[in-house]
Parts: structure tokens; C-alpha cells; sequence
């Protein structure tokens, strides 16, 4: 791990922990339950102890949950980010370090916020056991802000996390909470610096077709509805508001820009964001491209991928399974052009 604090904010930095201890800066409670916070203590005793791999599989036992987070060509996105050796990196919720580790062999360092504490101890064994010592990791981002000094890193990465920010805050509207991490992450990139945000679509095709969404208990069509009737739907089932927020492709390439972020690229992860084999921009040219080669599945399960491809190229990119975008923070007036212009 290193010992690198300089990226800390200087009103947020921790006091002092222990030798190897994980700097802490969570501002409520644990949410987690006794089982899982239990499970995580297990996992991370059996990692020290017979290296990570081995615990993953003892304490899980689940052959689709561990290929989730270990399976390499999950990390395909990588290609479209603009790192090199000398990148300083953001990932916010890294969960268990399944993309961590290839990101820090890319980059010079890699700082990690995980707001589950078992998590991020997992992460940073999982990132030691692998020989890398330019990991940074730390505990927390329930409030939906970051500890990290302005302009501090070249590129921020936040892979399907956005969806749940402000659940842990019960007095606070989920997109007031989604807006402030989205200033938080342009105030700590650097000028010319990238952000990489996937989450999932509030119209993907699953939801339109009465799919069950899991950010509104199950409810059949859920974020696809008006927000006011799914409101009222949640509550006569007795939910005071949603677990999750999702947005359209075009309100969230809104948020994205009221944020300072510019020069947007999104991208269509085909068949879909847990599994990807392809990668390809959104707009009508790229999607007619693609659906061009042979061998493109266009969404998991046969009905959907027929579906799909009835849908015209200049309107896929409002019914996909999940919004990938790649976005810059303009660069300081006079300073050379962002190395990290986004290409399809």
C-alpha cells in the first residue's frame, strides 16, 4: 500500500491509524447486516491467510459470483480510457478489486474509495497479493463527497456506482446527492483530465418491457415509470423512497455537462454492462457500423437481442442496458490540448 497522503484534502485528512490500517473517513453507521459484515471478516481472514483466490471461492461458493469478480475480459473498458504509466487514478467503489489491480499496472497509482470497509481491506490484499504497491485505498463516500484535494488525479473511474449514491442518505434526495458526487469528481480531476461513469439506463429495454427493477423493490417497470407514480406505487407498498436513482442517456449527459464536464463520448456495451464483448459509441454511424460484422449479440436472452436490433441506430443509445460515458474537464486556459480525448 502506499503511504501516500498528499492526495487527501487538508480538512479531511484521517487521524492518525495504525500501521497497514485503512484510512477511514465514512460519516454514518454501517448499513451492512451482522451476516454480511460476518461473511466480509471470513473472506478477509481466509485471504490473509491462503491468498485471495482461494478465499473468494471458500467463502462464496458461487461459481457466477466469483467469475463476476475475477473474470479479466470484464475489464474491456479499459481500453477506452486514456491511461499511461503516468497516470494518477481515482476508482470510486472499487468493491472487491476486480478492475483495481489491472488498473494499477497500467497506471502510476491508483487511489480506491470503498464505502464497505471488509471490501476495501479485501481490495488492497487482493492488489498486495498480486505484487503492486501503488494502491491507495480507502473507506469512505457514503455522503457523496470525496476526501481527495482539488485537481488531484488524471482520471476518475466509477463503474456501477452511481446508481446507488444517496441511499444511505434518507433525508436527501437521490439526484441532489448524484449531482454533488458528479462536482466532487470534476473538482478532484485534474484540467484535461477524464471521467469514466457507467450506470444503469432508467429506459434500457428490460424495464420498458415490465422487467423487475431492483432500485425500486422489485417493482415491475420501475424507473421506467413516471417518477411520480412510481413514488406513489413504492409507498402504498410501504417504501418511503427508492433504494437507487437511474437516468436517461440524455438527462444524465445533461447532469454530466452541468457539472463542467465536456466533450462527451458514450458507449454501448454489447450484450450488456456485466459482460461486455463489445464496446461501441453511441452514435447512429458507430451503431450501423457494428451491427455490420458478423457475430455482434446485440442483448443477452434471444427476445431482447431481436428486439434490439429492430431499433433503429440513432435510438439505441436510449433503450441499452447501461450508459457508459467518457468525459473530459476542460483543460486551463493556454494549457495544451487533453491528452485524454475520448475516440471511439
Amino acid at each position: 500500500m502506499m503511504n501516500d497522503q498528499s492526495k487527501y484534502a487538508p480538512r479531511e485528512q484521517p487521524s492518525d491509524p495504525a500501521a497497514g490500517e485503512i484510512p477511514n473517513f465514512l460519516r454514518f453507521a454501517s448499513v451492512e447486516d451482522a451476516e454480511g459484515v460476518a461473511r466480509l471478516a471470513l473472506l478477509n481472514e481466509r485471504a490473509r491467510a491462503g491468498g485471495w483466490r482461494q478465499a473468494l471461492e471458500a467463502t462464496y461458493q458461487d461459481a457466477e459470483f466469483v467469475r463476476y469478480v475475477t473474470q479479466l475480459d470484464r475489464a474491456a473498458f479499459l481500453d477506452l480510457l486514456p491511461i499511461d504509466a503516468s497516470s494518477e487514478m481515482l476508482e470510486i467503489g472499487p468493491g472487491l478489486g476486480q478492475f483495481t489491480a489491472l488498473m494499477a499496472r497500467r497506471a502510476r497509482s491508483v487511489h480506491a474509495l470503498e464505502v464497505v470497509p471488509g471490501q476495501a481491506e479485501f481490495a488492497l490484499t487482493r492488489c498486495q497479493q498480486q505484487g503492486l504497491t501503488n494502491v491507495e485505498l480507502a473507506v469512505g463516500g457514503d455522503d457523496c463527497r470525496l476526501p481527495y484535494r482539488d485537481q488531484a488525479f488524471d482520471l476518475v473511474v466509477l463503474n456501477l456506482v452511481f446508481e446507488w449514491c444517496g441511499s444511505r442518505l434518507e433525508n436527501e434526495p437521490h439526484e441532489v446527492a448524484q449531482k454533488r458526487l458528479l462536482s466532487e469528481m470534476a473538482r478532484v480531476l485534474k484540467p484535461g483530465g477524464a471521467l469514466y461513469l457507467t450506470t444503469k439506463n432508467r429506459y434500457a429495454m428490460r424495464l420498458l418491457r415490465g422487467g423487475r427493477d431492483e432500485h425500486q423493490f422489485d417493482l415491475r417497470f420501475g424507473s421506467a415509470l413516471p417518477r411520480a407514480l412510481s413514488a406513489r406505487l413504492l409507498r402504498r407498498r410501504g417504501h418511503r423512497r427508492a433504494m437507487g436513482m437511474l437516468y436517461s442517456h440524455d438527462r444524465l449527459a445533461a447532469m454530466l455537462r452541468e457539472a463542467g464536464l465536456t466533450t462527451l463520448r458514450s458507449y454501448w456495451a454489447a450484450p450488456e454492462m456485466r459482460y461486455p464483448t463489445h464496446y461501441i459509441a453511441t452514435d447512429a454511424q458507430s451503431v450501423r457500423a457494428a451491427r455490420a460484422k458478423p457475430g455482434l449479440v446485440q442483448a443477452s436472452g434471444r427476445l431482447a437481442n431481436w428486439l434490439t436490433s429492430l431499433v433503429p441506430a440513432r435510438w439505441v443509445r436510449h433503450v441499452i442496458p447501461g450508459l457508459a460515458f467518457l468525459a473530459l474537464k476542460p483543460a486551463a486556459e493556454g494549457a495544451p490540448s487533453a491528452r485524454a480525448t475520448p475516440t471511439p
